[in-house]
């Protein structure tokens, strides 16, 4: 696999989510041992003979040594999932630590933009939404042509803005989202408190499977600052002027604290999480999502 398509410095100036997608997705795929994807979103049904120009991938050799018959495998697409891409477009998703860095919400959306296109392509129904204190973007579910195109360009046209009301937008999706499927979430999730958990588990109460993607600047991990700092809250605009020396083992201390609380809950609650910072590659991301949708079916 061609690690460069999938490094945060290379896709940070494309705004084409359609093109980003198929590039990263494909390109991704490509370098998957066949093995690992062959058959992926499929279930074996019955034999039948071998016939001139057939794929030999498909001949049950073992068959062969029995009867000295070529038998062929063949399989049949399971039914399709519904899976519900949801995007936190809320202010703090604005941030970026350093102007060779991607905002957080940009790289969220190529997350999304590659997830909706893998999920079509696996033959799946992938429906988006995005929101902040309101339901800005409402996608039904869907496997026709022109689904993941209708995502990106949706994803082109968000900007970070306003306050995250997570519990009350999360909670009208779990109406909106009847069928039993896969959720996948998309925040930096710097809020996430006893309320927002109790949202969530509403998804798992109504037996959705759930991925949370935690997307996060390194300078919210590490607090690598140095001279005097000036922090404004983007949704509050609350505003903090520093010395970091001060206050960086008690922010590190909480932050910590704060990200095992957190892990915990999902552990608790059968929770896929997924974190990852803005400079890291998105293969781990896309594995995950592909290890979780076969366990899934």
């Amino acid at each position: 696999m061609n690690e460069h398509l999938l490094d945060p410095k290379i896709i940070a100036n494309i705004d084409n989510y359609s093109l980003l997608a198929r590039t990263i997705v494909e390109g991704f795929i490509a370098g998957l041992h066949r093995s690992l994807y062959q058959g992926f979103g499929s279930e074996f049904v019955h034999y039948r003979n071998y016939s001139p120009g057939d794929d030999i991938k498909y001949i049950d050799w073992k068959v062969y040594a029995r009867s000295n018959k070529f038998q062929m495998k063949v399989y049949e697409e399971e039914t399709n999932t519904n899976c519900y891409i949801i995007l936190d477009t809320s202010a703090s998703m604005a941030y970026s630590g350093s102007k060779d860095r991607i905002t957080k919400l940009h790289y969220a959306k190529i997350i999304c933009a590659c997830f909706a296109y893998l999920i079509n392509r696996q033959g799946d129904n992938v429906g988006f939404y995005a929101y902040n204190d309101t339901l800005r973007t409402c996608i039904k579910p869907g496997h026709r042509s022109g689904q993941v195109h209708s995502i990106c360009s949706q994803l082109e046209r968000l900007d970070p803005i306003g306050k995250g009301d997570h519990n009350t937008i999360l909670r009208k999706l779990g109406e909106l989202c009847n069928r039993r499927g896969i959720i996948v979430l998309v925040s930096d999730f710097l809020d996430f408190n006893e309320e927002l958990a109790k949202t969530i588990r509403y998804f798992k109460f109504a037996h959705h499977d759930c991925i949370l993607i935690q997307v996060l600047d390194d300078d919210e991990v590490n607090f690598p600052f140095q001279s005097n700092v000036r922090f404004i809250d983007s949704e509050s605009n609350d505003e903090l002027t520093t010395y970091p020396e001060l206050v960086r083992q008690k922010y590190l201390h909480s932050f910590k604290k704060f990200m095992s609380n957190f892990e915990s809950f999902c552990w608790k609650n059968d929770i896929d999480v997924e974190q990852i910072a803005t400079s890291s590659s998105l293969v781990n991301i896309l594995a995950a999502f592909l290890h979780r949708r076969e366990l899934y079916r």
